[in-house]
C-alpha cells in the first residue's frame, strides 16, 4: 500500500474550496514550460486561449469579461492564506470569488494499490486467516490476544469486536505482508503455464464493407492480401493508365483491412519466434460470423436469426475445438488471414458472444476486437434505430462474463471512424483489456503493445478494511462504510487500484460539537437546581440586602467541569473521550488466481499517525499517488456521467498538488512531477468541459446545472433522483465522441507508471 501522505488528516469540519464561473468555463491549464510556478501564476491573470476548438457564444455580460479582465487567481489565493500566527496548523481554503462553485477541498487520504506484486507471492503463512466476526478483518501482527478463563479472545483492532479465537501465539502473523493458501494449482496445469506459453488468443477482425477505405501511402508497395484489387485491374484488357490528372503516381493506396492483415501477420510471425506454444484463433465479421479457429479446420459461419440467439452463438464458441499452437498452424492461418475480403455490415456483438465462450475455456486469454464500424446487425445494436433500454446492457453483460472467466478484451478502432467507443470501452475497462484509436499504418505497434500487456491475475477481489472512525469516501454515494470490496478482474503488471477515506466528522470533535455539549450540560445542572431549589435562579436578580445571588452556571464554567470530569474519569480507568486515537491501522485483502491456477489471499496491514495539521499532511505528498487516484476518479466520475463532479474534482487535486509543489523541499523535480501529470489530467477534464459546453449551446443550460441552485445540490425524492440519474447518463453517452471517450478510458485505468 502507497499513501499519499506519511499522516491521516483529520480535518475538524468539512472544508471546500470555490471555483470562479471564469476559471470553470476557462477549464484547467497547466503550465509545460519550464518555469517554476511563480512564473506560472502569470498563467491565471488573464484568460488565453480556449483549449476547446470550438467553444459555444457566452451568456450576455459574460464576453466582456473575457476581453482582458483578470480571472479569480486561485494561485494568489493559496499563496496569500498561507500560514499564519492566527492559524499556524493548517492553510486556510482560497477565499470565496462572486459568482462561483463550490467543491470539497481535496486532501491527502489516499492510498494507492500497485498489483504487479501478485507476480510472486511473498511471507506464505500456513493456516487459514482468522476473520473478525463483526468487520471481517484478518487476524494480523496488530492483534494481542488475551486470556479470559479457558477462552482466547482477540479484540478486533479495526472494529473493537471481541472474538474468540483458537489459534496459537506462532500462529498470529509476524509480518505486515503475508500470503494465505487458499486452493493449490490444479494438477492438470502443473506442467503448462496458463497466461503465459500456453495462453489463447483470439483476433476478431471487422471485414464489413467500410473497411476496403484506403489511406496513401509514399512510395510503391507490393502488398499480400490485394487479391480484389488484382481482379479489378484484370478487367484492363487494354492496360491503358487509369490514374486522373494531377493524381498522384509514385504512391500506394492501403485499404484498412490490408493494414490489418499485415499487423495479424506480424504477431502471428513473433509468437512463432517467441512463444510456440500459444494458441491463435481468427474469427471475421461482416453480416455474418464466420469462425476461421487456427485455419486448419472447417470454416463455421453464423448468420440470420442465429444472430440474435444468445444461447445458440455461447454454445457454439465453447464446443469448437481449441486451436492448437502458433508452430503448427502458422502457415495455415496466414494464409485464411489474406484470403479474406471486405463486404457487408457489422455483426460485432454476436461475434464477441462467439469469441468470449470459446476464450472461457483457458483463464488468461485475450480477445482482440478490431472494428472500424458501428455494430448494426444481431445483438448488441449499436446505430440509433437500437432502444435506449439495451444501449450499455448488452456489452457490460458480455464484459462480466469475460472478467469472470479470466479473460480480458482489447478493442482497436481506426482512426477517422465513429464506432460508438464509449460502449466498447467497457469490454476492455471491466477486462483489465486495453482501448485505442490507432492510424491504420500503426496497428502492428499497437497489437505488440497488446499482447505485451500479459495477465498475471484472474478473478482478483481486492477488500480494503478501514478502522471504525474511517470511512472510504465515494463522490456519488452518501454511504459511510468502513469497508469496501472492489472486483478489478484480471490483472497486469501495469494494474493500480485507488482508495480515498476520511475520518468521521462526529469523531472529531469541532469547536461548534463542544459549543453544543456544554450548553447540554449547563441544561442537566441548570435542571439540578431547580429540582434542589424548586425554582430556577435568575441571574439578575438581586437578593435581600443587595447580595449578589448564588453563582449561576454558565457555559464557560460547565466547560470547565467537563474537561475536569473527563480527565478524572480517563485517570480512573473510565471510558476514554471520544476522540481519534493518534495512530488508525489499515488492511488490504486480495484475493486472486495466479496463472498456474493458484488461488491465495494476500493480506497487507499498516498504521498511520493521525494530525489535524493539513499543512503537516500535505509537507511530504507522493504526488505519484495523488496524480493516479486524481486521475482514475475524474474519468470514473465523467463515464458515470457526473461531468461537474469530475471537473471539481481534478481542480481541487490540481490546486493540492500545485501547493505541494510550491514548497521549499519539493525542488524543481516535484514542479516537473507536477506539470507532467496534471497536464494528462487536463486532457480530460478539457474534453469534459468540452461537452458541457456544447450542452450548453444546444439546450441553454447543462444536465448538471439543472441539479444546483446557488451553488448548492439540490435535493431530490429518491425515486426522482434516481430517474434523473439514469436520463443524464443515457442523454451524455448518447453524445460521448469516440476521441472523449478514448481519452476517458485511458485515464480511468492509468497508472503511476504510466503518468510518469
Amino acid at each position: 500500500m502507497n499513501f499519499a501522505s506519511p499522516y491521516i488528516y483529520a480535518n475538524v469540519e468539512p472544508e471546500f474550496e470555490f471555483v470562479s464561473d471564469e476559471e470553470y468555463d476557462h477549464g484547467m491549464e497547466v503550465s509545460n514550460s519550464g518555469s517554476s510556478d511563480d512564473e506560472d501564476e502569470d498563467d491565471s491573470k488573464s484568460v488565453p486561449a480556449p483549449s476547446c476548438s470550438v467553444l459555444p457564444p457566452l451568456p450576455p455580460g459574460r464576453a466582456e469579461q473575457k476581453k482582458g479582465k483578470k480571472i479569480f487567481s486561485w494561485k494568489k489565493a493559496c499563496s496569500t492564506n498561507d500560514v499564519t500566527e492566527s492559524a499556524p496548523r493548517h492553510r486556510s481554503a482560497p477565499t470565496h470569488a462572486p459568482k462561483s462553485r463550490k467543491f470539497r477541498r481535496a486532501d491527502t487520504n489516499v492510498v494507492s494499490i500497485r498489483l504487479n506484486e501478485l507476480v510472486a507471492p511473498s511471507n506464505m503463512h500456513a493456516g487459514d486467516p482468522v476473520y473478525c466476526t463483526q468487520c471481517q478483518a484478518i487476524l494480523s501482527k496488530l492483534a494481542q490476544i488475551v486470556s479470559d478463563g479457558t477462552d482466547k479472545v482477540w479484540q478486533c483492532n479495526f472494529c473493537g469486536e471481541r472474538n474468540l479465537v483458537d489459534v496459537e501465539e506462532e500462529e498470529i502473523p509476524q509480518m505486515d505482508d503475508v500470503t494465505f493458501l487458499i486452493e493449490p494449482a490444479p494438477a492438470t496445469q502443473a506442467t503448462g503455464v496458463s497466461g503465459r506459453e500456453e495462453s489463447l488468443v483470439i483476433f476478431c477482425v471487422d471485414v464489413s464493407g467500410s473497411m476496403c477505405v484506403t489511406t496513401e501511402v509514399p512510395g510503391k508497395l507490393r502488398l499480400r492480401g490485394s487479391g480484389g484489387l488484382k481482379r479489378m485491374q484484370s478487367l484492363n484488357d487494354s492496360h491503358e493508365d487509369q490514374f486522373l490528372p494531377r493524381q498522384k503516381r509514385d504512391v500506394t493506396y492501403v485499404s484498412r483491412l490490408q493494414s490489418v492483415q499485415a499487423a495479424v501477420d506480424h504477431q502471428l510471425e513473433e509468437m512463432q519466434k517467441d512463444h510456440p506454444n500459444r494458441r491463435v484463433g481468427l474469427i471475421t465479421f461482416d453480416n455474418e460470423v464466420t469462425v476461421i479457429g487456427d485455419g486448419t479446420e472447417e470454416e463455421t459461419s453464423v448468420a440470420g436469426d442465429k444472430l440474435t440467439n444468445r444461447e445458440a452463438l455461447v454454445k457454439l464458441g465453447k464446443d469448437l475445438n481449441t486451436p492448437k499452437s502458433i508452430k503448427e498452424t502458422r502457415k495455415c492461418l496466414g494464409d485464411k488471414l489474406f484470403s479474406l475480403e471486405e463486404g457487408g455490415a457489422t455483426a460485432l456483438g454476436p461475434t464477441l458472444v462467439v469469441a468470449v465462450a470459446m476464450a472461457s475455456r483457458h483463464p488468461g486469454s485475450k480477445v482482440i476486437l478490431c472494428t472500424d464500424g458501428m455494430a448494426n446487425v444481431g445483438m448488441g445494436k449499436l446505430d440509433d434505430s437500437m432502444p435506449d433500454s439495451d444501449t450499455g446492457g448488452f456489452y457490460e453483460n458480455i464484459s462480466a462474463q469475460a472478467m469472470d472467466q479470466g479473460v480480458s478484451i482489447s478493442v482497436v478502432t481506426i482512426k477517422g471512424t465513429d464506432c460508438k467507443l464509449v460502449e466498447l470501452g467497457k469490454l476492455a475497462d471491466k477486462t483489465g483489456g486495453q482501448v485505442n484509436i490507432v492510424d491504420p499504418l500503426k496497428l502492428t505497434q499497437e497489437f505488440s503493445t497488446i499482447l505485451a500487456d500479459r495477465t498475471i491475475a484472474t478473478n482478483v477481489v481486492a477488500t480494503f478494511n478501514l478502522h471504525k472512525q474511517l470511512y472510504i469516501h465515494h463522490e456519488n454515494n452518501d454511504k459511510k462504510e468502513s469497508r469496501s470490496v472492489r472486483e478489478v478482474g484480471n490483472v497486469t503488471c501495469d494494474t493500480e487500484i485507488t482508495f480515498e477515506y476520511g475520518v468521521r466528522p462526529e469523531n472529531v470533535e469541532s469547536k461548534t460539537a463542544k459549543e453544543d455539549k456544554s450548553e447540554m450540560m449547563l441544561s442537566k445542572v441548570m435542571e439540578e437546581v431547580k429540582t434542589e431549589a424548586g425554582a430556577v435562579p435568575d441571574a439578575n436578580a438581586v437578593s435581600e440586602g443587595g447580595a449578589e445571588p448564588d453563582a449561576v452556571p454558565t457555559a464557560d464554567t460547565v466547560a470547565d467541569v467537563e474537561v475536569t470530569a473527563t480527565s478524572s474519569t480517563s485517570a480512573g480507568g473510565g471510558p476514554e473521550p471520544k476522540s481519534v486515537p493518534a495512530e488508525l491501522p489499515f488492511q488490504l485483502q486480495i484475493r486472486y488466481t495466479d496463472t498456474e491456477g493458484m488461488k491465495a489471499l494476500r493480506v497487507l496491514t499498516q498504521t498511520k499517525p493521525v494530525t489535524h495539521d493539513r499543512d503537516l499532511a500535505e509537507k511530504n505528498i507522493d504526488l505519484n499517488v495523488l496524480g493516479t487516484h486524481a486521475a482514475q476518479k475524474t474519468a470514473n466520475l465523467a463515464l458515470e456521467g457526473e461531468y461537474t463532479m469530475s471537473r471539481g474534482a481534478a481542480l481541487m487535486n490540481q490546486r493540492l498538488a500545485w501547493r505541494s509543489a510550491q514548497r521549499a523541499e519539493g525542488g524543481p523535480d516535484k514542479k516537473a512531477w507536477y506539470r507532467r501529470i496534471f497536464s494528462k489530467i487536463q486532457t480530460v477534464e478539457n474534453h469534459v468541459s468540452k461537452a458541457q459546453m456544447s450542452e450548453r449551446s444546444r439546450r441553454g443550460t447543462t444536465y448538471s446545472d439543472e441539479e444546483y441552485e446557488d451553488d448548492e445540490p439540490i435535493s431530490f425524492a429518491p425515486e426522482k433522483a434516481k430517474k434523473k440519474k439514469v436520463k443524464k447518463i443515457r442523454a451524455r453517452t448518447s453524445e460521448v465522441e469516440d476521441d472523449m471517450a478514448n481519452a476517458v478510458y485511458a485515464q480511468s485505468r492509468i497508472s503511476s507508471n504510466k503518468l510518469n
